[in-house]
């Protein structure tokens, strides 16, 4: 898998580049809306629940490898994949319409840019799109009634526990997850790497950093520190294979434990990515407590999260957040003033939040 190998650390354009790119495209697509009726605009975007299945069935069934070598014809692809010829082509057609895959004048079909994250290599998207768009959230997503109606757990009252408890009782769910989790944090480690300076903190502890992934990284580009992983029994279970993949199991000290009860680790900088939004406010408040209590007082803690902008701004984090309602009991992204109120009511300063040059923040604090 490619998230197991040492990822290079991408040179990215300037934040600000990508800020006015991404004005001038929101600034094009506002008018294009306003240019047309509102049922006609409407009716274009949800077009796109006919897209994401094909999307899956295409990721499913790994066609980006079978056509790795060379273009296939859909009769081609029907034999090597043992599924129906017709039914394969009309799911091609769709996808090479969006853009997904290409459609050649020999009718046979060939990789681009779009379809490579399909494959299992660096940049991978394969597995995000099997667990996203995979059955038990496809059928999750149908339940979101639920929490806007009662403000319960659509996990829970779809499948009897919530998300976590039940990826425990079904390892083939739960090994997806993870894997889909691994095509995230190699899709943020670039922009997280450029935008913030490790370099200088001897001891990098990363707090719920799973298997290891992130930390390997940030240790592989920052020879001079040492690394801590926390997380539970199960999410470093597989942390020293990574680790030795990426030449940082020598400098990494893994402990298991739940951040919920003690962390009795010392370092220079803790990192928590993409833990504060699975959570409610008063489980955060434990977990960021309980990292506060350890803290030497220099140290400094960096979350990072995406930020929720005000207004009508276009953010990701604004979808996103439909998924953390859908799957995660009190989860949700959060605007700065809500980080801001987590942090002091735990014992921090305020906090900089610095952009990237992908959705995510880094929320730097210290120690009050």
């Amino acid at each position: 898998m490619s998230f197991n190998k040492p990822q290079p650390v991408q040179k990215l354009p300037p934040v600000w580049l990508i800020k006015a790119i991404n004005s001038f495209r929101t600034f094009l697509l506002q008018l294009n809306r306003k240019l047309f009726p509102g049922n006609v605009v409407l009716y274009e975007q949800f077009q796109y629940f006919w897209l994401l299945p094909s999307l899956y069935v295409a990721a499913k069934l790994d066609i980006a490898t079978l056509l790795k070598k060379k273009p296939l014809t859909v009769h081609e692809m029907a034999d090597l994949l043992h599924v129906d010829a017709s039914n394969i082509s009309r799911i091609m057609r769709a996808l090479a319409s969006q853009g997904i895959f290409r459609q050649l004048k020999d009718d046979r079909y060939a990789l681009n840019g779009l379809s490579k994250p399909l494959l299992e290599e660096q940049g991978s998207l394969r597995y995000m799109i099997l667990h996203h768009l995979g059955a038990v959230n496809w059928n999750l997503m149908s339940n979101l009634e639920v929490a806007v109606k009662t403000g319960m757990d659509p996990f829970k009252e779809r499948y009897g526990a919530g998300i976590y408890e039940y990826l425990k009782d079904h390892p083939p769910d739960y090994e997806l997850f993870d894997k889909s989790m691994s095509n995230l944090s190699e899709l943020g480690l670039s922009p997280i790497l450029n935008a913030y300076d490790f370099s200088k903190y001897p001891v990098i502890a990363d707090i719920g950093g799973g298997e290891g992934f992130l930390l390997a990284n940030i240790l592989n580009n920052n020879p001079g520190s040492k690394g801590i992983l926390f997380d539970t029994t199960q999410g470093v279970a597989k942390a020293p294979e990574i680790l030795a993949v990426n030449h940082s199991l020598n400098r990494t000290t893994v402990i298991a434990g739940d951040f919920f009860k003690s962390i009795t680790v010392e370092a220079n900088i803790y990192i928590l990515k993409n833990i504060i939004h699975n959570w409610n406010d008063e489980d955060c408040l434990i977990i960021l407590s309980n990292i506060s209590k350890c803290m030497l007082t220099d140290s400094r803690l960096l979350i990072i999260e995406m930020v929720v902008p005000p207004g009508n701004t276009p953010s990701l984090s604004k979808l996103l957040d439909i998924q953390m309602m859908a799957a995660m009991q009190g989860g949700k992204e959060r605007t700065a003033a809500e980080f801001e109120t987590l942090l002091e009511k735990s014992g921090f300063t305020l906090p900089k939040i610095i952009p990237t040059i992908a959705p995510i923040c880094l929320i730097e604090a210290n120690k009050r």
